[in-house]
């Protein structure tokens, strides 16, 4: 017999690759099969069952042609790995480039920053009002300047421009992309405007100009980003905040005090008896007198003349509006920081309050299930049944149980509330608790909930048949509603049919109450439908006398 045998190669390798790599795997692999494609041609081989192995012409060429792939595929493989490790390598040391500055070397960074920017902000002013600069120390003053505006010009050009960011949810960490975003903020505005070289001008007015160093007080926005950092890092971040506000006071004390000297120095050192007095140390004094004007507290120096007069009026606005505005960030940061424990105490106030409601012992008026657990078993099942024995006693279900019974199942039921309107079981549900009313109330609902059909009040139990996972009687019946604020005790039937394995006897006399209670059902249901069926069967009869009346008296008027 002759089969036509078909060899056909349908196998595609495709090589995604990157470069001159790909490039050169993608062609290889190209030239390879279209090569030893034409050398499949169809044959037609006759087989039979004792002739010998068939040899076929081409097997030497697929052979050849299987280990050339075979080599092509390995180094490709190998050029592949070579590739992804340079690339990886260039990644993780692009990226570690750019994590670099986030975490805590970043805000080591920061904190550099946010001292030269101190340094400025103290400094500058100090410097053009008080005679602080004298060519001595020029030099000095001079390697602080350009020392801090180094850190500025570090910062803006190789700091800043490499941060990370968060675009849609994922970390961007191109170097493109992160300089580009930097550059789009208006951080990036500041930064430059902060390094703008008026210090160039001291050419034409002399180093003592310090005046001209102003735009370095431009940089305010990275002295929030240290302090948003070490809210971050820190635990407890409420002494950095506490740091910050009092850095604002004494940096307004210190401005008034800078004013108040260079007022003075422009009316005359002691001229009159408000300027300053040309004794002791400048500085000490002014900050002294500007501390008592910003607070208010003391008695100061009577002003003499107009600018006097606005000068104190200045200051006394400030120390009313600024120093208070201060004070309550203050007490809103304390307040913060002690807001957790607050929040605990009220707490335990109103849970205290309402065990107290509750007429609990004092030594008693905790939570009720921490206590019962932390006591050994004996004295947990003691205190449980004097408080919720008289509770359970009155459950119809249990009222023919054994003593021992009803004192295993008080330690199995577990208190829950319902606020006023709350679901406490809902028709056609498969029913797995049984609940006694503590207090409070609760309402049964007709089947629409339109209607109540019947109020439930302290002691009352529902729930109960379903405990025992008689057939047809495992779901609800009805739903039933919390009136106001009910506090319930709920008993679950695995809790139950775990305590019935000890206790035969209770377990039968369980299912006769049960019997019994199913047939008190169906007879108060039967009853039920009995008077509805005739409460309806006299309002027709109602109705129909009714019409008849009505076309008695028609009839008698039209004749």
């Amino acid at each position: 017999m002759q089969v036509t045998v078909e060899v056909v190669s349908y196998k595609r390798v495709r090589a995604s690759t990157r470069g001159e790599v790909g490039d050169y795997v993608g062609s290889t692999l190209k030239h390879v099969l279209v090569r030893r494609r034409r050398s499949f041609q169809l044959q037609k081989v006759q087989l039979f069952d004792e002739s010998p192995p068939i040899k076929l012409k081409i097997l030497d060429e697929v052979k050849i042609a299987a280990s050339e792939l075979a080599d092509v595929v390995k180094h490709t493989a190998s050029e592949l790995e070579d590739l992804r490790k340079s690339m990886s390598s260039h990644a993780s040391s692009r990226r570690f480039s750019i994590l670099l500055f986030t975490g805590h070397l970043y805000i080591s960074w920061l904190l550099l920053v946010t001292f030269c920017y101190s340094y400025n902000a103290w400094c500058i002013p100090l410097r053009a009002t008080f005679p602080y600069q004298t060519p001595d120390n020029i030099a000095i003053w001079m390697v602080m300047d350009y020392f801090c505006d180094l850190v500025y010009l570090i910062d803006v050009a190789m700091v800043k421009p490499k941060l990370m960011f968060l675009h849609e949810g994922f970390w961007v960490d191109d170097p493109y992309a992160t300089r580009k975003n930097y550059r789009r903020k208006a951080q990036y505005k500041f930064d430059v405007i902060s390094l703008l070289p008026l210090d160039l001008l001291y050419i034409a007015f002399g180093p003592k100009m310090v005046i001209l160093r102003f735009p370095r007080l431009f940089k305010l926005q990275t002295f929030w980003e240290f302090h948003q950092a070490m809210d971050r890092v820190l635990s407890s971040p409420y002494v950095v905040r506490i740091g910050k506000t009092l850095f604002y006071i004494f940096f307004l004390i210190h401005l008034n005090a800078c004013a108040y000297y260079a007022m003075s120095a422009y009316i005359g050192l002691a001229s009159n008896g408000w300027v300053y007095d040309n004794d002791g140390n400048a500085y000490i004094r002014c900050f002294y007198f500007a501390t008592k004007t910003a607070t208010s507290i003391g008695k100061n120096p009577k002003p003499e003349n107009t600018i006097e007069y606005l000068f104190m009026t200045a200051a006394w606005l400030m120390g009313v509006f600024v120093f208070a505005l201060l004070i309550g960030q203050i007490r809103d940061i304390i307040a913060t920081a002690t807001r957790a424990k607050t929040e605990y105490r009220k707490k335990v106030d109103i849970c205290i309050r309402y065990l107290r409601q509750l007429n609990m012992p004092a030594w008693l008026q905790w939570h009720e299930e921490k206590i019962l657990d932390s006591l050994p078993f004996n004295m947990k099942r003691d205190v449980a049944l004097a408080v919720h024995m008289t509770t359970l006693s009155k459950v119809q279900l249990f009222r023919d149980c054994s003593k021992s019974l009803l004192r295993d199942l008080v330690l199995q039921l577990k208190p829950v509330s319902f606020l006023p309107g709350d679901l406490v079981v809902r028709r056609g549900d498969v029913g797995h608790h049984m609940y006694i009313i503590k207090s409070g109330q609760c309402f049964v609902m007709s089947i629409d909930e339109t209607e109540v059909l019947a109020t439930l009040k302290e002691g009352s139990v529902f729930g109960e048949v379903s405990l025992l996972g008689i057939d047809g009687l495992r779901r609800r019946t009805a739903t039933v509603r919390s009136r106001g604020y009910s506090n319930l005790f709920a008993l679950s039937r695995y809790d139950l049919n775990a305590a019935l394995q000890h206790h035969k006897t209770a377990a039968q006399i369980l299912r006769l109450r049960a019997d019994q209670i199913i047939k008190e059902n169906a007879e108060r249901q039967t009853k039920q439908r009995l008077a509805d069926k005739e409460a309806r069967r006299s309002a027709h009869m109602a109705a129909s006398a009714g019409s008849l009346q009505e076309s008695a008296a028609s009839f008698c008027l039209t004749h």
